[in-house]
């Protein structure tokens, strides 16, 4: 009951940074317009390595796509770090994918960083009545 919880807490807090970074985006903040630009390109390049997971034989794939053969033993499907494989030694997804992910992902953490700290730093002006 718990993990759903933090679940449904982390979602929002995630879908609450991502408003607040859009906000900003549209008053000129480069650190919140690079934030966004990172995690659009994150998310595309997450789910373009996922659609390697989206196997319905993955016997099938693996000896038609890989010329390899399908050990049931050794398959492993994760979600992250994406990961198919047909035996200890082939995976379906390339293997520029999750290095890929990870740099990106650490780029799109900075650039948050970034907005965060700009958005403490930057004192806010007075509204007008």
């Amino acid at each position: 009951m718990l993990s759903e919880f933090l679940q449904v807490g982390a979602f929002v807090g995630v879908l609450w940074c991502f408003v607040a970074a859009v906000r900003r985006a549209a008053r000129g903040d480069r650190w919140a317009l690079g934030a966004l630009l990172l995690a659009a390109v994150t998310g595309v390049h997450y789910l373009v390595g996922l659609t390697h997971l989206l196997v319905l034989d993955v016997r099938e794939m693996c000896e038609l796509t890989v010329h390899t053969r399908f050990d049931p033993d050794e398959h492993v499907s994760t979600l992250l770090p994406l990961s198919n494989t047909c035996n200890a030694d082939n995976d379906l997804v390339p293997a520029c994918v999750n290095p890929v992910l990870a740099v990106l992902a650490s780029a799109t953490l900075v650039a948050g960083a970034g907005t965060i700290t700009r958005a403490i730093r930057t004192p806010r002006l007075p509204r007008r009545e």
